[in-house]
Formats: structure tokens, sequence, C-alpha cells
């Protein structure tokens, strides 16, 4: 049967094994895996249907590497989200409603 798929130009399809594909998400922050903990990191990492496993924290990522989430002052990578340091956005209610408006456009676009 596959010859006559090739024949017709039919190309035929393989699934990738798991190891292929990479799940990892990143999380651009001056802060080390315990920031995934975080009460404010958990309910959005929860909201957004991430286990945190999934997650990895790190301080610079490679041009054009997708990044969910990016801390601080940086704004050179673009981030679904975006917000200032944690300690900031913990104690700053602006902060935190810039925040749930990202996430409520990226939830929207999702839904």
């Amino acid at each position: 049967m596959n010859k006559f798929l090739y024949a017709m130009g039919v190309t035929e399809w393989h699934l990738r094994a798991s190891s292929d594909v990479t799940d990892e998400v990143f999380l651009l922050a001056d802060a080390g895996q315990s920031l995934l903990q975080h009460p404010i990191v958990a309910t959005v990492l929860a909201l957004l249907g991430i286990a945190p496993e999934k997650c990895r924290v790190v301080a610079e990522v490679a041009t054009g590497t997708n990044v969910l989430w990016s801390f601080g002052e940086s704004t050179a990578h673009n981030a679904t989200l975006s917000t200032p340091a944690l300690a900031s956005l913990q104690s700053d209610s602006e902060a935190k409603r810039v925040l749930w408006q990202q996430l409520w456009r990226h939830l929207d676009n999702i839904q």
C-alpha cells in the first residue's frame, strides 16, 4: 500500500518520539527554581494549565527562545507575561493588575 501512496506523491507521516519534542517552559528571572513555589507564580501557572515541573527558571535565554514570563525590567524578549521582579510584584497592586490583564488576554486567546 505504501508504494502506491508514494507513487501518488502522498507523504507518509510518522509521530516523533516524545524525546524529540521539548515541553520546557521558560521563566526569565534572576532567581532559582524556588520561584516556582511562590504563591503568585504557582497560581498563574495553574491558571495556564502548566505544571511547575515543565518550567525552567533561567537568567538569560538565546534569541528567539519563547519565554512565558519575564520578571524584572528586561523587555528584550517577547514574553507572554512581563512583570516587575517578584518582590515588587508582590507589594504593588498596580503591577498585579497589569499581570492580570496580560494573563486575561492570554487566557482569552486560548479559549
